[in-house]
């Protein structure tokens, strides 16, 4: 495509968002949308820790998603604004103004509000919760999708997860099945990263503008659930007018999960399934359409809008195909429910990089109580990400949506997973290996910080001199 033809499709797409009350060069792509965990969301859900026991609520750590044994009765129902339902578990998704996320004081009475909404005479377990921000100052709103447990427990797993994006690509419409495919297959990850692939289920979580929008963001989720063979959950949607799409997941294992922390140790190696940072190429090329100045500097770098095209292409490709094949590779490493842990044949735990980027490493280390030494990390493209981190176009170009999947084993476990990888058409790469039990420490190369801008991200890391 000419670039002149480029810029002129760019132009038509900014109209229809436009029109639609929308401005793509304000929405953050994909998991950049995500409330900050480290200075907001943290911090709200200390504070208020103790007034959510008095409501018996509790809120698990973080996790991929809520863990659960399976129950023979299960009844699901999503609220929006509150009420009365006997849950046992919940998944949430907050979506927040721009105000309330940057104050996590803010953002910790926002929760406990839509938290203590739940009105159930059973003890409830936040399991897992996701929270968004948007430009619309008054599209806030809380989702909770509630889970009612009962009968006899069933010797398997329970997953359930939520994501939620605004857009995935600005280049695209509002209403391709690019979009859609990006924000299912995002929330699925979490369940592919336990080894989770069996009677998958979802209930969509979609908003729009207007109502011929919001209707064709629906359509793609059915086409996706047929593609796929996913059964889907109908339940009511948000009407905040803001542009969201994602899904609250569920699916079963008979397999344990590679949630052993305990068992990760001295001399295990860490590998990732393929390159991340998908984030990166797709804000690059959007912005380079934008700010002429900027292509420009791209330019002088040697850098072509081919190139980041190309690159754009291949991270959208990885963001919207779901990682069933890497869930089933998983779960093949995983001993069968109620086995114990066999280093020398199974996977100790597993990951996958999306939001935070490279720092869901140091999060798992700390989970495990390990110091761990990344050599590298694996981007679609250096150039492209150290261009795009040094002229602070996006802070962490690690980060990513629907992400590679890290996972920690002894070396003959990683050796075996890699060849199957490989086989699957997969990227595979060992990026570190655990030093030995610790505070979570994690070492890395000087090359990492020219991928990550954020203070308060890179204040984790140790950089070796060597």
């Amino acid at each position: 495509m000419k670039m002149t033809d480029v810029f002129e499709r760019f132009k038509e797409n900014l109209e229809k968002y436009k029109k639609l009350g929308l401005n793509p060069l304000s929405m953050a792509t994909g998991c950049a949308v995500k409330v900050d965990l480290i200075d907001t969301v943290y911090p709200a859900l200390e504070k208020i820790k103790g007034e959510l026991q008095k409501y018996n609520i509790n809120v698990l750590p973080r996790e991929d998603a809520d863990i659960f044994q399976s129950r023979e009765k299960v009844e699901i129902k999503r609220m929006i604004g509150g009420g009365e339902f006997d849950a046992d578990r919940a998944i949430s998704l907050i979506q927040v103004n721009q105000e309330t996320a940057g104050s996590p004081e803010k953002f910790a009475n926002f929760i406990l509000k839509a938290y203590t909404s739940i009105k159930t005479s059973r003890k409830l377990t936040i399991g897992k919760g996701h929270s968004i921000v948007t430009n619309i100052p008054s599209a806030e709103v809380a989702v909770l999708d509630l889970f009612k447990l009962d009968g006899k427990t069933l010797p398997s797993y329970t997953l359930a997860n939520n994501d939620t994006i605004q857009i995935v690509d600005p280049l695209e419409d509002p209403a391709s099945e690019t979009q859609v495919d990006v924000a299912i297959s995002n929330s699925l990850n979490d369940l592919f990263t336990k080894g989770v692939s069996k009677n998958l289920r979802m209930i969509p979580l979609a908003d729009a503008p207007i109502e011929s929008l919001k209707s064709e963001l629906m359509k793609n989720f059915e086409s996706f659930s047929k593609r796929y063979n996913i059964e889907i959950i109908s339940d009511i949607q948000p009407e905040t007018k803001s542009l969201m799409m994602g899904a609250t997941v569920i699916g079963e294992s008979d397999h344990e999960l590679p949630t052993f922390y305990d068992k990760v140790d001295e001399g295990m190696e860490i590998l990732v399934t393929r390159p991340v940072g998908e984030l990166t190429p797709v804000n690059v090329y959007m912005w380079s359409l934008a700010v002429p100045e900027l292509l420009e500097l791209l330019e002088s770098r040697g850098l072509s809008l081919a190139k980041v095209e190309e690159a754009k292409k291949k991270a959208i490709e990885y963001m919207k195909k779901p990682n069933i094949k890497t869930a089933e590779i998983i779960y093949n490493h995983l001993p069968e429910f109620g086995k114990s842990f066999d280093k020398n044949a199974h996977i100790a735990m597993t990951t996958d990089v999306t939001g935070p980027g490279i720092f869901v490493v140091k999060e798992f280390a700390e989970k495990a109580n390990v110091d761990v030494e990344l050599y590298d990390v694996p981007v679609i493209d250096k150039e492209i990400s150290e261009f795009a981190t040094e002229s602070f176009i996006i802070p962490n170009s690690t980060a990513g949506t629907n992400g590679g999947i890290v996972i920690f084993a002894s070396k003959n476990v990683i050796d075996n997973i890699a060849q199957e990888l490989s086989k699957s058409g997969l990227e595979p790469s060992v990026i570190g290996k655990v030093i030995g039990k610790g505070n979570g420490t994690v070492y890395c190369t000087k090359e990492l910080t020219k991928l990550i801008h954020r203070k308060n991200i890179l204040q984790f890391f140790k950089v070796k001199d060597n």
